[in-house]
């Protein structure tokens, strides 16, 4: 201790010499020269290396050779290593400030350093910065370099860390693609490691064949001794984890994870064996083996001392076995421990919860979320076991501070993949708050999670937009913001489109530069604009009694939220509100999907007709479990908020008890969420013009087939509305973009799909997809989808349908007629016609489609064209009042036309009388 001191003190004296002697002989001082005399005569340390180099900065005029100091800075690097990520990177900015006064790149120094930076800035989850470097450095140089794999791995890393995780794939395959021309196999393994962690999290078994063959290339550098120990452990715990979670494939999972034991023992890396232990532990616990899970967990506990957050693991896994084995209270009192563990707070007792200020600004909330989570249902299942009402109120308050915590996170997230995730990660517990909320008899909180189950990506958007227009943005502004998007849009559509990786590569590099120049712009709004952020972050949850209050006595609501185990349904009227529960999903589902395999076809004989009928009972039954349901729901109009696979069905063609369809007697429209509805209810903006039909009927070098009916359609709608119309090739992409919004009945008659889970609708020139509509701007009374399949798209959990319909109401539509499956065209047709004259006539929305249909199925009785595959397509979605036709109407004309008639015949008259006299 006194040494230590003695050399302190000696180091100090030296600092003060330098600082008063060499204030007088500075221009004779230079500062690399001096420094390396010092190190020379003293045995320095590092720490005091670099406190000699800063101290000899301060001296005012001091001589600097910079590239002597820029090899000091770099020799600095070296020592410290990549334990103190702070300090090296910031002599990786000091050597980079050193680069740019000089104005020199091309030196190789500078060029390893910017390298350097990338690497080390993502390795501290700096992965913006990273990002944008990244971007510069390959800006700055442009030739393929045998150091490039780096960078692509760094910028996959760094993707991969904001969670867009396709992106950090192909920059991990382009780094993968450089490291095998160099035949660079080091930085090779490390790529496969990095992509194979990712492909890992995604946990999906479609990309199992990728996974295969990492492990397979990976192996083969085993054999030549070309793979580290840490590499060899990432790989076999990855290859665990994906056997384990994702291709529940219990003895190679078991295989895997006691391979990366036995290496991590061979080199007596404590959290590697850890994390072995923990996974071990975790696989049988998930194989019901408790004994032998409890046995590398209890190993793992007796060395983790130090490392809290892998202790939180072990209670975690522990509590999950102590539940399981009934002892519901010990599992309780570990799932506890693990949240006070990952929040490293004092002892609470298990009763008791964290508040949400001591879980928001810890760096282990996700984790603390989960272990939630596990409480929550924990407690559940102890009121199993023991009917104790305190514990369902207990599971109520932590599925409560779990939400909490999801909208937190939420918040912080600023890509929408991220935010999905989040909505999934709700969508996992939601369903079992409701399920406390039903016995607790709590409709209005069950109301709640419901609510916070659908469509709060959709949510924020509409508000985002309503915050726009009430802040009273500059339209030069929101001119910028569109080009921005445009940018970003036409730049992923060519991304799309391009088969050559480095063109990608580039074109992804563009996009990331307009994403950050969009994230600044939105930002630059909230403070430049700080009402229009106020209204943005204002994102309401509408509660049940703002439902009721707009309830009239003929109008109902069926909620429904659908689980991994068990669903509910709840039916709300002005006066109350009924909580039902469903069959088991597993029964649900398969009602569901025999149902939609029925009426999503024409019916070619008997057992056809008879095997729809049957299953159209069924489900009536099923989704509407309320007793006088036929009586309750007869002449109501019902907004229906459906749940998970049931947004693919038609609730119009169930069947009652009586053989009726559900449409013959009741108004049905639908809605993504409560919320969503009142939101798009306070973005109004005058539109004076009344309809436009984009019809292109024929298209650019026959890339699909012609639409027979389009042009006899577009007649017919002429004589219901004195109609703008563009048809063949005058129906572009680009004619509807700068007519959208302008009109408040947009007509659309084309072709529509989904290609990779992408929707799309076609135009005479192009395609325009989902992701390009979801960043334009309508406000569009009503928008109708003459098209196949655009209802349909990827269910995302938690969020909804990915659909084109939802794209219109993201832009800002207030309602939208669309498709559930590939429709036939006389038949929507006809359907379309008779409803367009129940809109002109002043019928709400959806009594207008409610009248057609009923028309069409009257027409078509005892033919083969009366199957609801024909008319049950068709739904409406979204807001249902009248539309208002202005003068442009048809009618109007015609009254007009007889106006002027009799005018004209009137004076022709009176002067045929005064020439007679």
């Amino acid at each position: 201790m006194i040494t230590s001191f003695k050399r302190i003190h000696k180091f100090s004296l030296l600092i003060f010499f330098l600082l008063s002697v060499f204030v007088l002989q500075a221009q004779e001082i230079e500062l690399c020269k001096y420094y390396n005399q010092q190190i020379e005569k003293e045995e320095l340390t590092l720490s005091e290396e670099e406190s000699l180099v800063d101290s000899l900065l301060l001296i005012k005029n001091i001589k600097i050779d910079t590239m002597k100091l820029v090899q000091i800075y770099s020799g600095f690097i070296k020592a410290e290593g990549l334990s103190q990520l702070k300090k090296i990177i910031s002599y990786a900015d000091k050597i980079e400030h050193l680069a740019l006064n000089l104005n020199d790149s091309s030196l190789e120094i500078f060029k390893k350093n910017r390298r350097n930076r990338i690497v080390f800035l993502s390795r501290d989850q700096q992965f913006y910065k990273a990002l944008k470097a990244g971007d510069n450095y390959l800006e700055r140089y442009p030739e393929v370099d045998k150091s490039n794999d780096r960078v692509y791995r760094s910028l996959g890393n760094s993707y991969s860390g904001l969670g867009d995780f396709q992106k950090a794939i192909a920059n991990y395959d382009e780094a993968i693609y450089l490291s095998k021309s160099f035949k660079n196999n080091k930085e090779l393994v490390r790529t496969y490691i990095c992509k194979l962690e990712t492909l890992v999290d995604l946990n999906d078994l479609s990309y199992s064949k990728q996974i295969l063959k990492i492990e397979i290339e990976l192996k083969e550098f085993q054999e030549t001794n070309e793979i580290s120990y840490k590499n060899s452990f990432a790989l076999y715990l990855n290859l665990g984890v994906f056997n384990d979670k994702t291709n529940n494939d219990f003895q190679k999972a078991i295989s895997n994870y006691k391979k990366s034991l036995e290496i991590s023992l061979q080199e007596n890396d404590t959290i590697n064996i850890i994390k072995s232990y923990v996974n071990l532990g975790g696989v049988y616990k998930n194989n019901k083996q408790f004994d032998e899970a409890k046995k590398y967990l209890f190993q793992a506990k007796e060395i983790t001392i130090d490392f809290s957050f892998l202790a939180s693991m072990i209670s975690n896994n522990l509590a999950d076995i102590y539940q399981k084995e009934n002892n519901h209270k010990k599992a309780l009192v570990h799932y506890q421990k693990a949240i006070v563990q990952a929040l490293q707070s004092k002892e609470i007792e298990y009763q008791k919860l964290p508040t949400l200020e001591d879980i928001e600004f810890s760096p282990n909330k996700l984790d603390v979320l989960g272990y939630l989570i596990d409480k929550a249902n924990g407690w559940v299942a102890y009121y199993d076991a023991e009917q104790n009402p305190e514990y369902l109120q207990n599971a109520l308050e932590t599925f409560t501070l779990a939400d909490q915590l999801i909208d937190i996170i939420y918040v912080e997230s600023r890509e929408d993949l991220s935010k999905l995730f989040w909505r999934k990660k709700g969508a996992t517990f939601y369903p079992k708050a409701v399920e406390v909320c039903y016995r607790l008899q709590q409709p209005e909180k069950a109301f709640f999670f419901m609510e916070k189950n659908k469509a709060m990506l959709l949510l924020e958007n509409m508000t985002n937009a309503t915050a726009k227009r009430l802040s009273k943005l500059p339209e030069n502004t929101l001119e910028r913001e569109q080009n921005l998007i445009k940018e970003i849009k036409t730049l992923e559509a060519e991304i799309q489109a391009s088969t050559k990786t480095q063109t990608i590569d580039s074109l992804k590099n563009s996009v990331f530069k307009y994403k950050k120049e969009y994230t600044a712009f939105i930002d630059s709004l909230e403070t430049e604009f700080p009402k229009y952020y106020n209204y943005k972050k204002n994102i309401k949850i509408v509660t049940l009694q703002n439902v009721q209050s707009t309830l009239q006595k003929d109008e109902l609501v069926l909620q429904y939220i659908v689980g991994k185990e068990k669903g509910f349904v709840a039916l709300i009227s002005s006066e109350k509100i009924q909580l039902k529960e469903l069959p088991t999903t597993k029964t649900l589902t398969k009602t569901v999907t025999q149902y939609k395999e029925a009426v999503s076809k024409p019916f070619v004989n008997t057992e056809d007709k008879n095997t729809y009928q049957e299953v159209a009972k069924k489900l009536y039954q099923q989704l509407i479990p309320f007793g006088n349901s036929e009586i309750e729901l007869a002449e109501k109009r019902i907004t229906i908020i459906a749940d998970g696979i049931l947004q693919y069905i038609p609730f119009e063609a169930l069947l009652t008890s009586e053989n009726e369809y559900l449409i013959q007697n009741t108004e049905i429209h639908y809605n993504y969420s409560l919320s969503s509805a009142a939101q798009s209810q306070q973005n109004n903006s005058p539109i004076s013009k009344t309809f436009i039909a984009i019809a292109p009927t024929k298209f650019k070098n026959d890339q699909f087939n012609a639409l027979a009916t389009s042009e006899e359609e577009l007649d017919k709608l002429t004589d219901i509305f004195n109609a703008m119309h563009f048809q063949y090739e005058k129906a572009t992409k680009q004619r509807f973009t700068e007519a959208y919004g302008n009109y408040k009945i947009i007509h659309l008659s084309t072709h529509g799909g989904i290609d990779n889970t992408i929707p799309w609708m076609a135009f005479y020139d192009e395609k325009m997809t989902l992701d390009e509509l979801y960043f334009t701007k309508n406000q569009s009374e009503l928008v109708v989808l003459s098209a196949c399949k655009t209802s349909d798209g990827e269910l995302k959990k938690g969020e909804g349908v990915m659909s084109l319909a939802r794209g219109f109401f993201n832009a800002g539509a207030k309602s939208v007629v669309s498709s559930l499956w590939d429709i036939n065209e006389k038949a929507s047709n006809d359907i379309i016609q008779e409803f367009y004259k129940n809109i002109a006539a002043g019928d709400t929305k959806s009594s207008a489609l409610q009248k057609a249909k009923l028309t069409y199925i009257k027409n078509n009785k005892n033919t083969s064209e009366a199957s609801p595959y024909y008319w049950s397509a068709l739904t409406i979605t979204g807001d249902v009042t009248p539309i208002h036709i202005t003068q442009n109407s048809y009618l109007y004309y015609l009254l007009g036309g007889f106006f002027l008639t009799g005018i004209i015949m009137y004076i022709r008259f009176k002067s045929s009388n005064k020439q007679a006299a």
